[in-house]
């Protein structure tokens, strides 16, 4: 990999996307701006209630998943306009880490305070709730899809740990702690990729 360009956000940054040729990202002033790419920015894109800790783009809409007591999932359509909310169960006081993705037409979230990830429908209905102990009631949890469409890659900060997790039959596909302090992870061109502090 190559860097090709980078963006000045102007504000400390949580999360970002890529759809359709433009960039969202996500910052810490409860906003997302987008970026054409040409880098020109549109500030204040959406504006949200709290943090936006994760969005993901899926058919034409960007799902958010933002802060709060409740957590909301917030869906957007590309002009910035709001088009559904629902409450997703999560009381766990941390903003950190990617822990939401989108896997078959299906939006996932972490619920960290209940030990499980909810599978919702797009537009919301609770479809089923996967449970998984080897997730600790960690305040940095990410996750984001294997690939495949049965698994996803979970790091935990605390003890650090990056796993595969078959959401079919809950079972721990692989692990290894030998990881350093991880913070997320992406899956590229069959590899996983994993950021944190003294991730070698």
């Amino acid at each position: 990999m190559q860097l090709e360009k980078s963006l000045a956000v102007g504000s400390g940054m949580f999360t970002a996307c890529h759809h359709r040729g433009l960039t969202y990202v996500g910052v810490d002033n409860y906003t997302i701006s987008r970026f054409d790419i040409d880098g020109n920015q549109t500030q204040n894109f959406i504006c949200l209630p709290n943090y936006p800790i994760t969005f993901r783009a899926n058919q034409d809409q960007l799902f958010v998943l933002v802060y709060g007591s409740p957590y909301q999932v917030m869906v957007y359509d590309l002009n910035g306009n709001q088009v559904k909310t629902w409450n997703h169960t999560d009381k766990n006081r941390s903003w950190n880490g990617n822990k939401l993705c989108i896997i078959n037409n299906q939006v996932l979230a972490v619920d960290i305070t209940n030990q499980r990830i909810t599978v919702y429908s797009l537009d919301g209905k609770t479809e089923r709730q996967i449970t998984c102990p080897q997730m600790p009631n960690s305040t940095y949890i990410s996750m984001c899809a294997a690939g495949g469409g049965d698994s996803v890659i979970i790091t935990t900060h605390t003890p650090p740990a990056v796993f595969r997790f078959n959401l079919n039959t809950s079972a721990v596909v692989w692990k290894t702690d030998l990881t350093g302090n991880p913070f997320c992870s992406a899956v590229y061109g069959g590899a996983v990729l994993v950021g944190g502090c003294g991730c070698g």
